[in-house]
């Protein structure tokens, strides 16, 4: 039985392409697909035990229209890392929206609908999976909030969450090891099926997963939303520079105490800790994909100081910028 969301006939590469990538046994293995024109990058699916791992890094002229089906009921985790994520089912009319930097769980019925990216880079890890799966995984030890989720059926997709929530440190941190996996062949297949399992563990029992409401946070105009959104894409964009608190207040229209405030409603950590993380994560990524050294690197996310750089990665990652060099991509 196939698990997940997955396009029409003819965008897959199974037709006498010859990029399908083994790295396992045939119960472990990813496959890539021919992407639409305009849109360059990655994307690759890796089908595990009652569960299946679509992984997207990619880059958009403009944004990406594409029909997508589900032939069997199954729930879905969806990360959206960079961009934003879209499924329209037409019969139902139900729309299903994540923004950059969120996730939600999502009820996938057997349905067939188009799938909408947006973003100049998009970048996603989506895990779908059986109920079996997840009792495999956790037996009854799921928190109270998914009781329903898990246990109900339905006829059109469902989020468990009316609006996505902020993935917190501990979960990207998860996503960025399993997008930026340097190993191959089986070592590949196991790392990743391992992390996926710590993933939606943290998910569904780990504290710092987002599952509480903060205090407040349903209290935020759209408008005030929609501003703290821009400073977001903002900080994304200028993460070479020195952003400073004033500057982004003025850029927002906010005094520094709303600023904090709503910003650390939507995204769940302060600015600081939010800026640096991202340029952890840019400076990881110029490391092991554009082979910058370490001084470049720290250079392009803002540090003139390269040992400065150094402690900072190694507060935020969990270990020392060089480990990166001797890795193999």
């Amino acid at each position: 039985m196939r698990i997940g969301l997955f396009p029409s006939t003819e965008h897959s590469i199974d037709k006498g392409i010859d990029s399908v990538e083994l790295l396992g046994d045939i119960s472990a293995k990813t496959k890539a697909f021919t992407l639409e024109k305009g849109v360059t990058g990655n994307q690759q699916e890796l089908s595990l035990d009652g569960a299946l791992v679509l992984l997207r890094k990619l880059s958009l002229d403009s944004f990406s229209k594409t029909e997508y089906k589900n032939g069997n009921f199954c729930f879905g985790i969806h990360f959206v890392l960079e961009g934003n994520y879209n499924f329209t089912n037409p019969e139902s009319k139900t729309k299903v929206n994540i923004s950059s930097g969120s996730y939600n769980l999502v009820q996938w019925p057997e349905l067939v609908g188009f799938e909408k990216l947006k973003g100049k880079e998009y970048v996603s890890v989506e895990v779908f999976f059986a109920k079996e799966f997840l009792e495999d995984l956790l037996g009854t030890e799921h928190d109270s909030t998914f009781e329903n989720f898990v246990d109900t059926s339905v006829e059109k997709p469902k989020c468990l969450w009316s609006e996505g929530r902020a993935i917190p440190g501990k979960l990207r941190q998860l996503l960025l090891e399993i997008l930026h996996c340097s190993y191959t062949g089986s070592a590949k297949t196991n790392f990743i099926e391992s992390q996926i399992r710590c993933l939606v563990i943290e998910v569904f029992l780990g504290k710092d997963n987002g599952m509480q409401e903060m205090d407040g946070g349903a209290q935020l105009s759209v408008l005030d939303k929609e501003t703290i959104e821009k400073v977001s894409l903002y900080i994304k964009q200028n993460l070479k520079r020195k952003l400073t608190i004033k500057e982004l207040s003025e850029m927002a229209g906010f005094n520094t105490t709303k600023l904090k405030s709503c910003f650390k409603k939507v995204f769940h950590t302060t600015i600081f800790k939010y800026i640096t993380q991202l340029r952890m994560e840019k400076a990881r990524a110029l490391i092991l994909e554009e082979n910058f050294t370490i001084a470049q690197a720290s250079y392009e996310v803002g540090y003139s100081n390269p040992q400065h750089f150094t402690v900072a990665f190694k507060k935020t990652m969990g270990y020392l910028p060089s480990s990166l060099l001797s890795t193999p991509i």
